[in-house]
């Protein structure tokens, strides 16, 4: 299993940029580029959670999804 970050999702629905998220969220914008494109190591809780306050996500659901990784499964 992959965990995707749906961040760019929420950003283009939201009509948002990752810069005007960066002011709102108190998270680097590299930070929110590297979510946008699914390219982390690990994964800072702290800033999740300023990200999911400041697009006003109810539900971690919102932001996150499990999906197969092709390259695990064989």
């Amino acid at each position: 299993m992959k965990l995707n970050i749906l961040l760019k999702k929420l950003l283009k629905e939201k009509g948002m940029t990752q810069l005007e998220l960066s002011h709102l969220s108190s998270v680097p914008q590299s930070k929110i580029s590297m979510l946008c494109n699914n390219n982390y190591q690990e994964l800072n809780i702290a800033n999740l959670e300023k990200i999911a306050t400041a697009l006003n996500i109810k539900t971690i659901s919102e932001l996150m999804e499990f999906s197969k990784d092709d390259h695990l499964e064989s």
